[in-house]
């Protein structure tokens, strides 16, 4: 009987938890005005997709005004992202309202209204882009640091003003590809509303924690065998995972010391797992590339067909290069190591 009562108990919340999904989804508009923007014409296809998914929840096609309306239901406090003939457009966070974009031909620049989310961030992003204007423009290398300082601590405010949104959740995706501390990161993480972690950017950060553990990938090697990273870790050795491409200027300055890593490393236990994302097309380039720099450790193709960062979406990889070492035991212990920190990194751990 007390069984029974348990099993009833828990079909009873998983049925809660499904009507909540489904309650999750609002009737919404997306309308478009983009008469003055000279990109785009008449009949060009229009889709909605969920931010970072591949596949179209709604779709239709520019009207000779160059409008559109795409009527659909959709998760609220959700991202989700318009394209035009197969390209990222706007992206807009749902807020229970019909979403209005037009093209504001002053300003040039895509404006979005009906979402106060989107309002919050369109306001972040003149934040930062004023700062890093005036980065760009410093004289003096102190100058430059007190911006710097100044730029990371309005991210911070932003997203502490902003935790019960998920708005906060986009701003600490900011502070961490500035180089934000990451304790202080790893602070303000858990400082949002827990409630966002369906939003595909919070597992993202969640899963690049210290201590996590390892996200798999399952990639093809200049070969065009599959290398399962898994079993990199099962055969007892470290492994850096290694984010980067040939057409990457600082990925480029970082190869001689992941190179002389290698060198000193691997015979102690180390395996650098490197995905590259070239463009499509330039497989020969990537092959040609790694073989003339040295780089004689596991390289693989990391990027998708329609040309994405495919392989580094768990990984919440925005920018290039980023690494993330794993231990044996398929945990995460460092990342994002840069320079001379590779040596000493690796000195701490691999013995």
């Amino acid at each position: 009987m007390i069984f029974n009562m348990k099993k009833i108990l828990y079909l009873i919340s998983i049925m809660a938890l499904m009507v909540a999904c489904v309650e999750k989804k609002t009737p919404m508009s997306f309308n478009g005005m983009l008469t003055n923007l000279e990109k785009v014409s008449e009949g060009d296809e229009v889709a909605l997709r969920l931010s970072g998914s591949k596949e179209n929840i709604a779709t239709t096609t520019l009207d000779a005004e160059r409008c559109f309306t795409l009527a659909t239901e959709v998760e609220n406090e959700q991202f989700y992202t318009i394209y035009i003939n197969g390209r990222p457009f706007a992206e807009v966070c749902t807020d229970s309202n019909d979403v209005n974009i037009s093209f504001d031909d002053e300003q040039k620049r895509i404006s979005v209204e009906g979402s106060r989310y989107n309002e919050i961030l369109r306001e972040f992003n003149e934040k930062i882009s004023l700062l890093v204007n005036s980065l760009y423009s410093a004289e003096t290398e102190a100058e430059g640091e007190e911006i710097f300082n100044t730029l990371i601590q309005t991210i911070d405010d932003c997203i502490v003003a902003n935790v019960q949104n998920p708005t906060s959740v986009k701003m600490l995706v900011t502070f961490k590809q500035f180089g934000g501390d990451e304790a202080r990161a790893t602070e303000l993480f858990e400082l949002i509303d827990k409630k966002y972690e369906y939003l595909s950017d919070y597992r993202a950060i969640k899963n690049t924690q210290i201590g996590t553990p390892l996200i798999d990938l399952k990639l093809k090697n200049q070969s065009g065998e599959e290398v399962t990273l898994s079993d990199i870790t099962k055969s007892g050795k470290w492994v850096l995972v290694d984010f980067w491409a040939t057409w990457c200027g600082p990925c480029r300055g970082e190869i001689p010391h992941l190179v002389a890593a290698y060198e000193k490393f691997a015979p102690l236990g180390l395996e650098i797992y490197g995905v590259t994302f070239d463009r499509v097309g330039d497989e020969q380039k990537w092959i040609e590339f790694t073989e003339e720099n040295g780089m004689t450790w596991i390289n693989v193709w990391g990027t998708g067909a329609d040309g994405s960062w495919e392989a580094g979406s768990e990984y919440n990889v925005n920018s290039i290069p980023a690494n993330f070492l794993y231990s044996p035991e398929g945990k995460l212990v460092a990342k994002n190591l840069r320079g001379e920190d590779v040596d000493r990194i690796l000195s701490e751990y691999i013995k």
